[in-house]
């Protein structure tokens, strides 16, 4: 079972970063992912953090796996619970930081476009039902 929470100790965070290998951004905010059998086993295993923060825009600055774990699914499932928080808290455009290190699958499948030379996502509507990121199907 996946389970990302926020981070909110300090501590955790500055350990849970360096995992990663990201440099912690003191202000921002911080999910955590981990598998594990329970939503409150105490036991699991660490696969990733989303470090983000929210002004007039959502900008994700790092979305990334442990060192030795290769888990899209997990971060691609942060991503979006990152960018259903950003909209849900009135904030309906997002930006990635120009350092992000993610490729370029998991930034087209978490829902941003390089239209405009950066990478960004209109979240207006996104989560409604259904979907504004599942394609229709043809009749």
């Amino acid at each position: 079972m996946l389970v990302i929470r926020p981070i909110r100790d300090a501590v955790l965070y500055e350990e849970l970063c360096a995992k990663c290998g990201v440099t912690v951004r003191p202000g921002c905010l911080c999910y955590q992912a981990h598998e594990k059998e329970t939503p409150d086993a105490e036991n699991g295993t660490f696969l990733g953090v989303c470090q983000f923060d929210i002004d007039k825009v959502g900008t994700i600055y790092d979305l990334k796996n442990a060192d030795g774990v290769e888990d899209e699914e997990a971060l691609f499932i942060m991503g979006r619970q990152t960018l259903n928080f950003i909209d849900l808290c009135g904030v309906h455009w997002a930006v990635l930081d120009p350092q992000t290190p993610m490729t370029e699958h998991l930034i087209y499948w978490l829902g941003f476009s390089h239209k405009t030379g950066k990478w960004e996502m209109d979240l207006n509507g996104f989560f409604a039902e259904p979907c504004k990121h599942k394609k229709e199907e043809k009749e």
